[in-house]
């Protein structure tokens, strides 16, 4: 049997009225799909932009010296893909001055891991440099050096990324010779790299610390105010893994914070 005119009238408004708003869930869908292209493009547009950048100190030159606790240093900055041999032979004897004791057995893998990331076009370095005016000393070279030497004294290998579609700042290396440790310089050069990153308008900067290295983990934590990242091994269940660690963060905004920190209030013993 056909149906009544008033039924067919019935039907006709009910796919008029599904079909009305299927056309605005689907404009919808179009412009939230739109909104977030947008918004990677921006966060893609920025960490290339920052990492285009060839001297990200250049905003800071007052951080260019530091002059304390009886060190003399100068900073200046440098990217990976321009490295001289004797640089990279100086970062590869430092790490493995530092590190091979924290990784044990797991070192030559680490190590050749290290020297594929140190040579990388995405690679910024900031370089410790010593002045050591009216001193004859060794090199690494074992050249002496008179006044006015410039050995590295230390490096920080950072590079804009993103990390959970939030732009960070990670901080893949901060290595300091003996001599130079314990003298305020690796504050001084994280509160540089905070700068860095506020300035080439970073969500965050993340790092990651070996669990063994109680020394870092607690200027980090407990210095600097980093937390353990919601991405931490130790918070995303991961398996365990040979060599632990955690990846730490500092936050600065509402999304960055919702996304890379971990909400869970310490306990109290």
């Amino acid at each position: 049997m056909d149906p009544s005119p008033t039924e067919s009238l019935q039907t006709w408004r009910t796919n008029e009225t599904e079909g009305r708003e299927s056309s605005v869930w689907r404009a919808m869908d179009l412009k939230k799909r739109r909104k977030i292209l947008e918004k990677k493009k921006t966060i893609h547009d920025l960490i290339k932009r920052a990492s285009s950048i060839d001297d990200p100190l250049s905003p800071f030159d007052s951080f260019r010296r530091y002059r304390r606790n009886d060190l003399s240093l100068y900073l200046e900055s440098g990217r990976g893909d321009r490295l001289s041999s004797s640089v990279k032979h100086h970062i590869q004897k430092l790490l493995k001055t530092n590190m091979e004791g924290f990784y044990g057995s797991d070192w030559p893998i680490q190590a050749k891991v290290k020297r594929k990331e140190m040579s990388s076009a995405d690679a910024h370095y900031i370089f410790v440099r010593e002045l050591r005016f009216g001193k004859a000393y060794e090199t690494s070279t074992q050249r002496t050096c008179m006044e006015g030497c410039n050995q590295i004294a230390g490096f920080v290998h950072y590079r804009f990324i993103l990390e959970e579609e939030i732009p960070v700042l990670y901080v893949y290396e901060i290595q300091l010779e003996s001599r130079v440790q314990g003298k305020g310089l690796g504050e001084f050069l994280m509160q540089l790299i905070e700068l860095i990153a506020s300035k080439n308008r970073m969500s965050a900067i993340v790092l990651t610390v070996l669990t063994s290295n109680a020394l870092a983990m607690t200027f980090y934590m407990s210095k600097l105010g980093y937390r353990i990242s919601s991405i931490s091994p130790s918070k995303a269940n991961l398996p365990t893994l040979s060599v632990k660690y955690e990846i730490l963060c500092k936050t600065f905004d509402s999304e960055a914070k919702s996304v890379l920190e971990n909400d869970e209030e310490p306990t109290k013993d």
